[in-house]
């Protein structure tokens, strides 16, 4: 009798049961895809570092070295070290690799260097994840590159640097553990030994050096990397550890997956908002139905029985539905991930984790219904039979006089009044329309603020026009001499600023020295926003990034001391300010020109410079960069876009799919909401027509105050993404080395198109839905 009844019932309430299904399929698609994503990305990591086996300790040196030392060091160690590796890197300048139709890579942001593969660890990988093996006149270009530059299998790229000039065909895209993501500054084109040898004897590039340590299962990174430190090896660039490199492959995947994530919380949240919904709805229907069964004799539990068995029937439905479509949606999430880091996503991980998402809203959903239908106990016989449940209690209280009305026309004043009276039956599809407002503007706000100019300052520099990096050559003191002489003398520059990083030993909270990137300048110029404090200014003034600050860095706050070994002699600085860097695994610092330049570790030569008004950057950026062929010239916007270019085009997909959602989820909703109301004011709506009221006045009633919720939702839904929504993404920046972000507003996005688009859908639904309702038979009404 109850499959029969939960049968007949499913059949008759087909709009409830297709919106209700609708829901809960959309929330364990996102959730199940969301928890897909994630098991993807942790198997296929697993599964790149295997066959990459990556250095667990890495050492960026520019400069003599001796081997010898290196190897000795080594067997002092081998209680935690397994193998050492020496990579020679050929570095050649972009503007000196030709390919297409007179094209060059000049402007980019990334170091190039030309490799041979490695013979014991840090493999570069092809896109089967197979160890490369390049034959002589091939060449293997990362991933990053064939991206930027749209480049074939098959293709030519020619090397052109002093006497030296080869052409090279592409017979492989190369995937590379420990510079694979845009957030490192470097990346390796794979040759054969044959040509690289050839290269080496031309002076083609300028030397550098990966020092790799690959340890022990016992061995410990800490100890090894302070050992080195102490032992005054080679170590004029950045010292990583292993786990960087990992947190950098998997961070764009991750952070898309944790902003589907919380939309998908929001969409269980308002999936049990629905149920909510439906019961209302239901429960005001089938008020006498309910009374008859309970007259009957038929037990409360029986009762709940009937309703609750139909929603677990269709949760488990959507569930089911849900977790089968997840496969399929989160092919839009991973193209990504397959590109970067394994295209072989079959494991089975994915599959059990993503179970959690169907049962988990399968229990939520059975909890909730049972705590909702717990209005029937309160349901007698008696008053079932006699009236409408939902007026009993407290006497109406008629506020809200229509005398008073003297600016609104009648029936939109009584749409109003109505949503004033009864604001405790229309707050629930208030709260719907904040959510799904915030499920739209947050992805936006995230989006304009990682592609705005002003997002630079969470890279560790100051908005600026223009940003021109010096390479490492010869000549690059030189060079870096002459263009400040020539900034000074052109009158098209506003402003510009002379920035050099070198790598400097800083004393650490254990008191070992580890090795950090110190930028020293005059950072007035281009100021940064400082979490605390302030930038140095004087002799003997530091400041450090948040993530050098932390506990897991140097531990330091302002107006704390920082002692730094400059050659050989150590300098004591004072802590004048924290600022936000995700660049360089967030570990910096920026210290006054005292500091002097570390002439033994010189990194980079920087040049900001802002334009004068009405010069045009592209010119101004082609000139610099054909006067200076070695430097790379960018606008602030390109740099930013070549640095976080996966996380931009990850973010925009992410945004499409928050405004369909929710548009989808306001539409559901509200025709859901307007069958509930209606049906519950049928009797007022029949009196209101018995009296001569038309049903296009009528009408206008009910969307009068539907659409003010809209407006209101609407209106808040934006000040929490704003609010609330920039106290989340800081939350999850922070271990990133961004601990308070500022959402960058644009207006007419957050303000016009975005609410206008959600007001159109709403708002037809709210027409469409009223004038069907209200066109029901009177004398039908009135009978009942």
């Amino acid at each position: 009798m109850f499959l029969k009844m939960i049968k007949n019932d499913l059949i008759r309430n087909k709009v409830v049961t297709i919106t209700v299904f609708v829901f809960i399929t959309m929330a364990v698609i996102l959730a199940a895809s969301a928890i897909n994503n994630i098991a993807n990305l942790i198997q296929g990591i697993s599964k790149f570092q295997e066959s990459a086996a990556p250095s667990d300790i890495t050492v960026m040196h520019a400069g003599e070295y001796d081997q010898e030392e290196i190897d000795q060091f080594t067997e002092q160690y081998r209680d935690h070290i397994e193998m050492q590796e020496t990579m020679v890197l050929q570095n050649i300048d972009g503007s000196n690799i030709h390919f297409g139709q007179n094209q060059t890579m000049a402007g980019t942001i990334q170091d190039i260097s030309f490799v041979v593969q490695n013979k014991h660890f840090d493999f570069i990988l092809n896109l089967d994840n197979e160890k490369l093996d390049v034959k002589e006149g091939f060449v293997a270009v990362p991933i990053y590159f064939m991206e930027q530059h749209d480049l074939k299998i098959g293709d030519t790229i020619t090397v052109k640097s002093g006497w030296y000039e080869k052409a090279f065909v592409i017979s492989d895209y190369a995937r590379d553990f420990e510079m694979n993501s845009p957030l490192t500054s470097s990346k390796r084109f794979v040759i054969n030994q044959f040509d690289y040898n050839e290269m080496l004897k031309m002076q083609a590039g300028e030397l550098e050096y990966l020092i790799e340590f690959k340890l022990n299962e016992s061995g410990d990174p800490a100890v090894v990397r302070a050992a080195y430190n102490e032992a005054g090896l080679p170590a004029n660039g950045p010292i990583l550890e292993g786990k960087i490199f990992a947190i950098f492959n998997s961070m764009s995947d991750m952070i898309v997956a944790l902003v589907i994530i919380f939309i998908s919380i929001l969409l269980l949240v308002i999936a049990s908002l629905c149920i909510r919904l439906t019961f209302l709805a239901t429960i005001e229907e089938e008020s006498r139905e309910i009374g008859v069964m309970k007259a009957m004799g038929i037990s409360k539990k029986d009762i709940k029985k009937i309703y609750l068995n139909k929603y677990r029937v269709i949760s488990a439905a959507g569930g089911i539905t849900g977790y089968l479509l997840s496969f399929a949606a989160v092919n839009l999430l991973n193209s990504n991930m397959r590109l970067y880091i394994s295209n072989d996503l079959s494991g089975s991980l994915k599959y059990i984790l993503s179970l959690i998402a169907p049962l988990l809203v399968y229990v939520m959903i059975v909890m909730y219904c049972k705590r909702v239908l717990k209005r029937i106990d309160k349901i007698s016989a008696v008053r079932a039979l006699r009236s409408d449940i939902m007026k009993q209690g407290k006497k109406r209280k008629y506020s809200f006089p229509l005398l008073k009305n003297k600016f609104l026309s009648t029936n939109i004043y009584m749409g109003l009044r109505d949503v004033g009276k009864r604001f405790k039956l229309y707050r629930l599809l208030l709260v719907i329309f904040i959510v799904c407002t915030f499920i739209v503007i947050l992805p936006v706000n995230i989006y304009n603020t990682i592609t705005s100019p002003e997002f630079s300052t969470y890279m560790g520099i100051g908005k600026q026009d223009i940003r021109i990096d010096l390479r490492r050559t010869d000549s690059i003191t030189d060079n870096f001499e002459k263009l400040q002489e020539e900034l000074q003398n052109d009158s098209d520059i506003e402003k510009f600023a002379p920035y050099i990083t070198s790598s400097y030993q800083v004393k650490n909270a254990e008191g070992s020295w580890d090795n950090m990137n110190i930028e020293i300048g005059d950072f007035s110029v281009f100021p940064l926003k400082f979490l605390e404090g302030r930038a140095p200014e004087r002799q003997g003034e530091i400041s450090l990034s948040f993530a050098n600050a932390t506990k897991d860095g140097l531990n330091k706050k302002v107006g704390d001391e920082v002692t730094v070994r400059v050659g050989r002699e150590e300098k004591t600085l004072t802590v004048t300010g924290i600022y936000q860097d995700i660049t360089n695994g967030g570990k910096t610092a920026k210290a006054h020109s005292s500091l002097g330049v570390n002439e033994e570790a010189i990194l980079w030569y920087i040049m900001s410079l802002d334009l004068a008004e009405d010069v045009a950057v592209s010119e101004k950026m082609e000139y610099y960069q054909n006067a200076y062929s070695t430097a790379q010239v960018n606008d602030i916007k390109e740099y930013t876009q070549q640095t976080l270019g996966n996380i931009i085009d990850q973010m925009g997909t992410v945004v499409l799919g928050g405004i369909s959602i929710a548009t989808i989820i306001a539409v559901l909703i509200t025709a859901l909401f307007l069958r509930m109301l209606l049906s519950k004011d049928m009797s007022q709506i029949a009196i209101m027509r018995s009296v001569g009221l038309t049903l296009k006045q009528i009408s206008h009633q009910y969307m009068a105050g539907t659409l003010m919720v809209l407006l209101m939702g609407i209106i808040l839904g934006v000040l929490a993404a704003s609010l609330l929504g920039e106290f989340l993404v800081s939350m999850a920046m922070s271990s990133m080395g961004a601990a308070k972000i500022e959402f960058v507003h644009t207006i007419w996005q957050t303000w016009l198109l975005c609410p206008l688009a959600l007001l159109t859908a709403v708002g037809l639904t709210i027409v469409i839905s009223c004038k069907v309702a209200i066109k029901d038979d009177l004398s039908v009404v009135l009978r009942s």
